[in-house]
């Protein structure tokens, strides 16, 4: 008599267990990793000369020919790291606030895509990126990755999302994926966010990303 209630109070529990769990939402681990290399060369030919005396009285020239070749090579790395839910954004502060000489690049391309007015002075910027995750399978996630600004100009502060500077992955989970914005002009914000230099020769900046479903 009591083993079918026993029964249907089992099977009840293992349905609301089965649907806690498809409720609880995925998340996804998104680190980005700033990978900075610096190559410095040196090469050139040094010729140096002199004269001996011999006990003779004589002299004889000597010289000779130096050779230098040298390539130092230097790397650096730094990532940030957030976890984002299934369907969900968060945001990668890189820096609460840039250098004075990186302020005049901010201004000037808010000032021209016509997120701010002309005539408008920072004071303040801050650099963030914002990441919107969805998982697509058992090892496939799409991220999408958004340069931020937030600046202080005035007596008040607002926050900018240089849309047209989005750049959208689909990635395999766990796998770095180089990445970097479709357009020139994505690929120049992406780097004065991360704080990528391309200007300087011998020096790169590379940007990774990686997306792991937790």
């Amino acid at each position: 008599m009591t083993t079918r209630p026993l029964l249907v109070l089992a099977t009840f529990a293992s349905l609301v267990t089965c649907t806690v769990a498809a409720d609880t939402p995925r998340l996804v681990k998104v680190v980005v990793e700033v990978r900075q290399s610096a190559t410095d060369a040196r090469a050139g030919v040094q010729g140096a000369g002199g004269v001996i005396i011999t006990d003779r009285g004589g002299v004889r020239p000597r010289a000779h020919v130096g050779v230098e070749d040298t390539r130092t090579r230097t790397q650096q790395s730094s990532g940030i790291v957030i976890l984002v839910q299934d369907g969900g954004e968060a945001t990668l502060t890189v820096a609460t606030q840039v250098p004075v000489s990186q302020v005049a690049f901010f201004q000037d391309y808010a000032t021209g895509s016509g997120y701010v007015a002309r005539g408008v002075t920072f004071r303040d910027v801050g650099t963030s990126l914002k990441v919107r995750a969805s998982v697509l399978g058992a090892d496939r996630v799409r991220v999408r990755v958004t340069p931020m600004i937030s600046y202080v100009a005035g007596a008040g502060a607002r926050t900018i999302e240089f849309s047209e500077s989005t750049t959208e992955l689909i990635v395999t989970s766990g796998r770095p994926v180089q990445f970097a914005g479709a357009t020139a002009s994505s690929d120049t914000v992406l780097r004065q966010i991360l704080g990528g230099r391309r200007e300087q020769s011998g020096r790169e900046m590379l940007a990774v990303l990686t997306a792991t479903i937790q």
